[in-house]
Formats: structure tokens, C-alpha cells, sequence
């Protein structure tokens, strides 16, 4: 009782101290951009409306900042219906979040990027400098008419009183298709470890599937519909457990229990919408016996990844055991696929994943993983081809379907890849014809992946991601984190790791998945204003997709007609040639840009210009790394001042009129 007696007391006192500081603290609040990063920016002269450029059935918002030169306490918000000419949206359909920095990991995101859903406690002056952000952000209903929707955000804080901030929702009359149709490619990546490690809740608990059906929520929002089941353990993403576990029956005989996995699908299905691609894991880096003209076969003298990877190996094939009598899991291991003995044990798995698959309606979303820089053996591929019948998705440096799609036995001249997201041979358009190759009608599914980590930027590079992918000859972004956030704690409590770097042996070299989109919150996982970017990015991609669609098919064209047509392609070039600015800012060099290729927009740029006789510095050299920033800084503040809002709202009353002539 005396223990709980001296807590009040601090609390109180903590109180107290906290009142104090902030009195005669000035707290204000000012409009920043959604693109923008309150942190890097000064307060502007005035207060004005939340402006929010909308489309029906889509999900859009807008932002203040609040600030002081002490700790800001008390901070709350709440929104109110929006009415318009011919309607209202209910106030319920207004979301209220707080925007705060993460806790200074190695790696994590800068400035206001962690939503919370419950105002913090206090946001603690640092250099004499308090800040957070208040996002109301707008679920549009389907059958919003358009117009413009007015209202009022009320924010107070202590030291504030309350203050109203007019909230203007400008809604066209286009509809965005369901995420479930969405034709821009997103694989964001669930990860159940990163959660139970975060929470310190039991693997597979009610609690750790609360938060898992959340996650998938945040994850289904961008249309993503990737799920991964892992049917070995420890991971290269980071799981501790297959979610096929094996049974060793009293007579020594392995049955294989399938429980974990129905309900991992089921809550997958319920929260984030049917997949696309059910990966069924397979195979990881571990097993791998040569690479080029690297052998694995005898244990490396070198210490580190290499040795631990040998020594992973020699356990076999690395599964998880269930124990009948009492329901415990624990580490075990398989035969490898090359055993003569794995036939008997896989076969019957493989039949029965398809058939559960095939209740489910989903058997053609079936594929293999994982493939990386490193490939099964040949012996391997072929043992998994005979017994599953599945093809494969890939993520490696380089890409292997370029020009060909399924059927294409690009692995190991065996079987198919299905899917790939690779970081070389990435192809995009600044200046290139009208009918040059788009990623969205490519026939091969392949994606952008994340080679330098640029996904955990800023936000206006994540909201044109998937355009600049849509755009060249890649359907979207892959192998991106969901909720792979830095979870594991250093002696000191600091994050220091993340699932997956329990398992080095399964190390994808500078494939590691080094982005996030989702962020811990008091109760569980949270968005991320890099992931409403992402969510707002892919909507914007979707309508673009709807017009260019219709300016490529004749009979669409016709029916458009000459004058909506000729706008349709004035309104694309204006929004596309905004996004290569905000990149590069010289237009003269810009303009000697056509199809380039490399890892990155800006390594691509520097091949592009270097072809085109322009000098430049080497990529890496400290020269051309400060010429890369400046233009980030630059085009990034061109870009929040260039009208994008209304380019936006520009490209969804086309594609309204679009539309309505298609309809």
C-alpha cells in the first residue's frame, strides 16, 4: 500500500511540474502539409482551412501542427460532421489521430510519422521545441455527392483552450474501384513475430490475434493481398514457427496439423480481403549448398552470417513439433527435400494444401517461396515441383521474368516464377512515347523492391512510389515491412533488431526488409503518415490507370471523344511531369530523359543524363550524394507549393468524366 501510495504521490508532483511548465508557455497551432514534415518547417502567418482533394469510396487527409516552446500536455481533438450543398458526412466517418516521431532506432523514419489513435500523454520539448501533429482523415462513402463538404476540427491543449480549424473536403465524382480490385501492385508483408515480441504476448493468443487481424487491416487498406505461411521456421522475415506443425504420434509416425495456418488464412481473409498470392515458404537461405562459385558444403572459416548458416544446416529442415497431450510447440526438424525419405512426408502435405485451398476458392493464388539471390538446387526445385505442382515468386537483386510471363521455367529451367520484386533492371519513364511498355499491363507481375531503405523517407517519395513504378515497366512495390518495426531491445532498452535478425543465417544481404509502414502503439500496431501517403499514392495510381486505360483501347477512346480525350492527356502529363520534378528539379535536364533504368529514380536519372552527354559526378562520390539531397530538399518544397492538390483534383474529375462515358 505504501509502494502504491508513493506512485500517486510522483504523479501528482509530475503533475504539478508539468502545469507549471507549460504556464505562460505560448501553444499554437498552424497548417502543415501531409507531404511535409512539421519538424523541418516554420510556422506559417496564418491559420487556414484543412484542405483534403477526395474522390468517392477512397480515404484522404489533411493535418495540423501544434507547438510550444515546453512540453505539450492535454493535447486532444475531435471532428465534427462535414456538410456540403447536397449532403453531409457524418462525423463518424472522421478519424482523429495524433502524429509523433518514433523513439530514435537506427533506421527509423524522421519527423511526425507515428499516427496514434488516443492523444499522448505529453509531447516533450526537445531543444526547446514541442510538436505533434492532428490528422483528421475522411473515409469518403460510395455514394458522397460531389461538391464541396465543410466543418471544424476543434483542438485544445493546456495552455491552448480550444481552438477551431475550419476543414474543407473537396469530394469528385469519381468513385475509386474496391482495394480488392485495385490494378497497382502492393505486397506489404505481415509479420506475427514483431508483434508478440513488441507486446510481450504468447505466440497465437487471443491477444496476438487481435493485434495480427489489425495489422492486416492497415495492410489491406493499400491493396495489398500477399500472405506468407511459413512451413519452415526462423525465417529470413522473421518467423520462430512453421504454421504447418508436425505431431509425433506415440508410434513414432509425423502428422501434420494444419489448425495454425486455417485460422492465420481465415483472419487474413476477414480483415485484408482475399489474397492474390498465398505463399506457402518453403525454402530459405540456410539451405543453400553453392552460390556462384561459393560452396556451402564445408563450414566457412570466417565467423559470422556464413558459419551460422552451415550450422543451421546441419539441424536439417527446420520445422516446428506440436506435442499431442498438451498443445505445446516446440523446434524440430525434417529430412531434407533431397532425402529420399521427404516424398512420403511432403506429398500427402502438398495434396492437402490444395485441397484446402481449393475450398477456399483460392488454389490459383498458390505459390512457393522464397527465391532469392540464392536458388534451391536444381534437385531441390525439382523434388518441390513434383510434389506441390506450384510455381514460385521471387526477391532477389535481379530480375529473371523480364518479357515472360507464367509459363517461363526461369528456375533452374524447371519451374515457373509467378512473381517477382527485384532492386536491378527497374525501368522508368520521364519523357518516353505514349505507347511505351506501363507497368500495370505488363504480363509478367514484377515490382519495385527497396534496395537503400527509401521507403522509410519521406512521405512524398512514398506516395509516388507506386506511380513512378505504374508509370515505367514495374506493376508497383514489393517486399515492403507491414509491421517489422525495430521490436528487439538491447541491454539497455534501446531497439536494436528486428524478427528477423534473431535468424543471420537467413540473411538476404542488402535484400533485409529495412521498411515499416505500421508503428507500435500503446495497444497495438498503428498507421504511419508514410502509410496514409502509400494508401493516397496507390488511389491517385488507380485513377490514372482508369484514363490511360481508355485513351489505349480505340473503341474507349471514341467514346470518350476528341475534347475529353485531349484533356485526359494534358491532365496525365501535367501529374507526371510534377512527379519527376519534385525528383529532379532542372527541366532542361529532364527534358533529355526518356525510358531509364537502375535502382533507384536517382540512379536512373544519373545513367539517363550520363548517356545523354551530360557530366556527372560518380553516383557515390560525396559530390553527387550533396547534389541528391539538395534536389530532395528542393523538390520536396517545390512540390508541396505547386498546386498538387489541385492536380489532383484535376486527374479524379477526369477520371469522373471517364467514367461516366465508359458507364
Amino acid at each position: 500500500m505504501a509502494s502504491l501510495r508513493a506512485v500517486s504521490i510522483c504523479a501528482a508532483a509530475a503533475a504539478v511540474l508539468a502545469a507549471v511548465a507549460t504556464a505562460g508557455a505560448e501553444v499554437k497551432v498552424w497548417n502543415y502539409d501531409v507531404l511535409g514534415d512539421a519538424l523541418r518547417v516554420g510556422q506559417p502567418a496564418a491559420l487556414g482551412p484543412i484542405a483534403i482533394t477526395a474522390a468517392r469510396d477512397g480515404t484522404f487527409s489533411g493535418t495540423v501542427a501544434v507547438e510550444s516552446d515546453a512540453a505539450i500536455t492535454g493535447l486532444r481533438a475531435t471532428a465534427g460532421p462535414l456538410t456540403g450543398e447536397r449532403g453531409t458526412i457524418s462525423a463518424d466517418r472522421l478519424l482523429v489521430r495524433y502524429a509523433v516521431g518514433w523513439d530514435g532506432a537506427r533506421g527509423d523514419p524522421s519527423g511526425l510519422d507515428v499516427l496514434l489513435e488516443s492523444p499522448p500523454a505529453d509531447v516533450p520539448a526537445v531543444k526547446g521545441r514541442a510538436l505533434a501533429g492532428v490528422w483528421v482523415t475522411a473515409f469518403v462513402p460510395a455514394d458522397a455527392a460531389p461538391g464541396v463538404y465543410r466543418g471544424t476540427l476543434t483542438v485544445a491543449a493546456d495552455g491552448l483552450g480550444e481552438r477551431a480549424v475550419p476543414v474543407e473536403l473537396s469530394v469528385a465524382d469519381y468513385r475509386l474501384p474496391d482495394p480488392q480490385a485495385y490494378r497497382t501492385w502492393i505486397e506489404m508483408i505481415q509479420s506475427p513475430d514483431t508483434l508478440a515480441l513488441e507486446y510481450g504476448v504468447p505466440m497465437w493468443s487471443d491477444r496476438h490475434w487481435e493485434m495480427i487481424a489489425r495489422s492486416f487491416r492497415f495492410i489491406g487498406s493499400t491493396g495489398s493481398r500477399v500472405v506468407f505461411v511459413p512451413l519452415i521456421r526462423d525465417t529470413n522475415q522473421g518467423h520462430s514457427e512453421s504454421m504447418v506443425r508436425w505431431v509425433r504420434r506415440a508410434d513414432g509416425t509425423l502428422q501434420p496439423d494444419y489448425t495454425l495456418m486455417e485460422k492465420y488464412l481465415d483472419v487474413a481473409a476477414a480483415n485484408m480481403g482475399t489474397p492474390k498470392l498465398v505463399v506457402f515458404y518453403a525454402w530459405d537461405a540456410y539451405l543453400v549448398l553453392k552460390h556462384r562459385d561459393t560452396s556451402f558444403v564445408e563450414r566457412p572459416t570466417e565467423p559470422g552470417p556464413l558459419q551460422q548458416r552451415w550450422d543451421k544446416r546441419q539441424q536439417g529442415l527446420v520445422v516446428t513439433m506440436l506435442d499431442e497431450t498438451t498443445g505445446e510447440s516446440t523446434p524440430g526438424s525434417l529430412p531434407f527435400y533431397t532425402d529420399p525419405a521427404s516424398r512420403a512426408i511432403w506429398k500427402p502435405v502438398y495434396d492437402e494444401l490444395r485441397r484446402r485451398m481449393a475450398a477456399r476458392g483460392w488454389e490459383d493464388a498458390m505459390a512457393l517461396g522464397m527465391v532469392t539471390d540464392l536458388e534451391p538446387s536444381a534437385e531441390e526445385v525439382q523434388f518441390l515441383q513434383e510434389v506441390s505442382g506450384l510455381s514460385w515468386i521471387a526477391h532477389s537483386h535481379y530480375r529473371r521474368t523480364f518479357g515472360r510471363p507464367v509459363p517461363n521455367t526461369v528456375l533452374q529451367r524447371i519451374a515457373d516464377v509467378r512473381y517477382e520484386a527485384h532492386a536491378y533492371s527497374l525501368v522508368y519513364h520521364v519523357n518516353a512515347p505514349q505507347d511505351a511498355p506501363q507497368g500495370w499491363r505488363m504480363p509478367q507481375l514484377a515490382a519495385y523492391v527497396d534496395r537503400f531503405g527509401l521507403m522509410n523517407g519521406p512521405a512524398l517519395r512514398i506516395r509516388q512510389m507506386p506511380q513512378l513504378n505504374i508509370n515505367g515497366q514495374q506493376r508497383g512495390v514489393g517486399r515492403i515491412g507491414g509491421d517489422l518495426w525495430n521490436c528487439i531491445r538491447d541491454k539497455r532498452g534501446r531497439r536494436a533488431g528486428k524478427a528477423y535478425d534473431r535468424y543471420p543465417e537467413n540473411y538476404y544481404r542488402g535484400l533485409n526488409i529495412p521498411s515499416y509502414f505500421l508503428a507500435p502503439g500503446p495497444d497495438g500496431p498503428v498507421s504511419t503518415a508514410r502509410l496514409e501517403n502509400l494508401r493516397e499514392g496507390v488511389q491517385e495510381c488507380e485513377a490514372r490507370i482508369l484514363i490511360e486505360d481508355a485513351l489505349a483501347d480505340a473503341a474507349a477512346a471514341q467514346r470518350l471523344g476528341p475534347d475529353l480525350a485531349a484533356r485526359a492527356r494534358t491532365v496525365l502529363d501535367a501529374h507526371h511531369r510534377a512527379l519527376w520534378r519534385s525528383i529532379w528539379t532542372n527541366d532542361e535536364q529532364l527534358d533529355l530523359l526518356g525510358s531509364i533504368s537502375g535502382r533507384s529514380p536517382h540512379e536512373a536519372i544519373w545513367a539517363g543524363l550520363t548517356k545523354a552527354g551530360v557530366e556527372m559526378p560518380g553516383f557515390w562520390d560525396a559530390e553527387a550524394r550533396q547534389m541528391r539531397a539538395d534536389e530532395d530538399r528542393k523538390g520536396l518544397d517545390w512540390f508541396i507549393g505547386s498546386g498538387w492538390q489541385q492536380r489532383n483534383s484535376d486527374l479524379f474529375d477526369v477520371a469522373a468524366q471517364v467514367q461516366r462515358r465508359l458507364e
